[in-house]
């Protein structure tokens, strides 16, 4: 299984990545799964968001998570939009102080069933159809999505003028 997955110093989301999971080896920080690559990053997933949102948008991670917590009237479990135009909004499973926090694109989430893994694991059915298993409830799989949802209305409505 592992002879398939490259191996990266760092790692840029793009529009086709869909999970960025913590890896627990030394080395690799990170397991990235693209809708047909899957990649080991050195990066941890929080410093991928923090340059992923530098390089998507001139800002920081927590300049994004601040505007967020503004519009969602929310501070925890925030998704980070990295470009909101393309739904490309990754969303926390935990908390993010907790050492195993992953993360999962919006725009790629499909359904969510039960894991083999676990009561505290459930596997989250990408588009493509591949499973990933994550350490998320079903109340903030459903939370996610819908602050997902709502920040793309936010930022795609158009400002009335009077």
């Amino acid at each position: 299984m592992m002879k398939n997955i490259r191996k990266l110093n760092n790692y840029i989301i793009t529009e086709n990545t869909m999970v960025i999971k913590h890896f627990g080896e030394s080395t690799y920080k990170s397991w990235i799964y693209e809708r047909h690559t899957e990649y080991l990053c050195q990066q941890t997933p929080e410093e991928i968001l923090d340059e992923s949102c530098k390089r998507k948008g001139i800002t920081t991670y927590d300049g994004r998570k601040k505007a967020v917590a503004d519009v969602l009237r929310s501070k925890t479990k925030l998704p980070i939009p990295i470009e909101i135009n393309s739904h490309s909004i990754f969303m926390p499973t935990t908390m993010k102080q907790r050492d195993r926090c992953d993360w999962f694109s919006y725009q790629y989430a499909l359904d969510i069933k039960p894991s083999a893994k676990g009561d505290f694991f459930k596997t989250i059915v990408l588009t493509n159809r591949k499973e990933v298993d994550l350490e998320i409830t079903v109340s903030t799989y459903k939370k996610q999505m819908q602050h997902a949802g709502s920040l793309i209305g936010y930022f795609n409505k158009k400002d009335d003028i009077s």
